[in-house]
């Protein structure tokens, strides 16, 4: 499966769910592969790219929380957008020096960061607490995120093998290697992107149900209700009991991001 991402993009949190649940579900049996993009090097130009307002842009903000059934921060202002988010996504590609699992978690960082509290994300204390939180050792993440000609090299040889179809932050590709490609755009049910895994694979691959919400909370960092529901595959009533229940036990905390709960690991709980 391929995807595009940003660590400035909304639809990227969207797609936190199905790119969260699928190696959960099949394992090392599916491949992954996402490309770390960049929403807009001049903000201005993007604007005007889009013929957006800067209420056209709050306007879509809100449309993209709809769509996707996750909460944004939409009570935006335009000194939160820095000229270029080009740094943040450099960020990136430092951060997976370390690794892609370490890497994808600090690209959640700052999505969260930007996108639910506001924060500047192209600030270098704002990374470095992203860099922390993703457990990257952030000595070595600061110093390969001074190597700017590097990490522009490496940004750009991304595209190196995609398939040669539209891939952007809104779709995931699926194919199955032999011809057989899928498009699914806004797909941010995970159960409509193993639909598509399953009909590629003609139903081969074994599949695993998650149950462990402590565990994912602790790898992933805080998440609402409807990715918990999406994760686990179970209504969004069922996500709201068992998380009542692991809150009750202390092993859950709650806090509000972008005007809504959002669920984490209590201290002292999950993997060491």
């Amino acid at each position: 499966m391929f995807h595009a991402t940003a660590p400035t993009c909304f639809w990227s949190w969207g797609y936190e769910a199905v790119l969260n649940r699928l190696p959960l579900v099949y394992g090392d049996q599916i491949e992954i592969q996402v490309v770390t993009l960049c929403v807009y090097d001049d903000f201005d130009g993007w604007l005007k790219q889009y013929d957006l307002t800067f209420q056209g842009l709050i306007d879509w903000y809100k449309e993209g929380a709809d769509l996707m059934g996750v909460p944004l921060f939409t009570d935006l202002r335009r000194e939160m957008f820095p000229p270029s988010v080009m740094p943040a996504s450099l960020a990136a590609m430092a951060a997976y020096r370390q690794g892609k699992e370490k890497g994808a978690r600090f690209v959640r960082a700052v999505l969260r960061r930007f996108l639910l509290e506001g924060q500047d994300v192209t600030k270098d204390s704002v990374l470095r607490d992203a860099a922390a939180e993703a457990s990257l050792d952030v000595t070595k993440f600061l110093k390969d995120s001074s190597d700017r000609r590097g990490l522009q090299a490496e940004y750009e040889r991304q595209g190196a093998g995609l398939p040669h179809v539209p891939l952007g932050f809104y779709n995931v590709v699926i194919t199955d290697g032999q011809g057989r490609t899928v498009i699914l755009d806004e797909a941010f049910e995970p159960a409509g992107v193993e639909d598509a895994i399953d009909y590629l694979s003609r139903g081969t691959l074994k599949k695993h149900a998650p149950s462990d919400i402590v565990a994912y909370l602790h790898e992933h960092g805080p998440a609402p209700l409807s990715e918990i529901a999406r994760v686990f595959g179970v209504p969004r009533a069922e996500a709201e009991k068992r998380l009542a229940t692991l809150q009750k036990a202390g092993k859950i905390a709650v806090t509000t991001l972008a005007g809504a709960p959002h669920w984490r690991a209590a201290l002292g709980n999950g993997p060491p």
